[in-house]
């Protein structure tokens, strides 16, 4: 019962999010512009500025990147300081892509329908990219989750980096894990 009471939640705040997400900003023109107008520019984020992308005239060189299939666990925290009454979301898991090898995945964030889920892709050698979940979005008839990540900044061979990733998904609320896979876009 608890499981379910959980789910429904789950769903209900990550409908939220959605909703927020796509009447407040078109995140693919935003994260290239000087200044971004919605509620992601309340929070610190790592590496450059939200919409500061230190672009290198003549030496960008955009990419597709293919995430294969990945997968790991996701829990909610009630207790987290500040997140309350809605709970710490951590999603972690591992899988393998083009350009990064090997890698693990982290997102985090309050699962309160406004605050954004930040994320690292730590790539095999260490380099990191970092992400936020700009919008959520389920098939009510397959079940089937897309996720759009935008990609603001990174580390080593990805620092000032930017772009998008499209991903698709199923999540397992009896077993508390997720699997997904997808492609996108980055400049560096």
């Amino acid at each position: 019962m608890k499981t379910k009471l959980l789910s429904i939640a789950f769903i209900g705040v990550l409908a939220l999010i959605m909703i927020n997400c796509s009447k407040d900003y078109d995140v693919k023109s935003d994260v290239q512009q000087d200044v971004i107008q919605s509620p992601l520019a309340n929070y610190s984020f790592i590496g450059n500025p939200l919409g500061k992308t230190l672009i290198k005239p003549g030496k960008d060189v955009t990419k597709t990147i293919k995430f294969f299939d990945a997968t790991g666990p996701f829990e909610f925290d009630f207790n987290v300081d500040g997140c309350a009454p809605a709970p710490y979301l951590t999603i972690s898991g591992k899988g393998n892509a083009s350009h990064i090898g090997y890698y693990t995945v982290e997102n985090h964030g309050c699962y309160d329908g406004v605050s954004p889920m930040l994320g690292i892709i730590t790539a095999a050698n260490g380099d990191k990219l970092y992400t936020y979940v700009a919008s959520a979005v389920q098939d009510q008839i397959t079940g089937i989750w897309t996720y759009h990540y935008v990609i603001y900044d990174g580390t080593g061979q990805f620092a000032d980096v930017y772009g998008d990733i499209y991903m698709l998904g199923t999540i397992d609320f009896e077993n508390w894990t997720w699997t997904m896979s997808g492609e996108g876009e980055i400049t560096y």
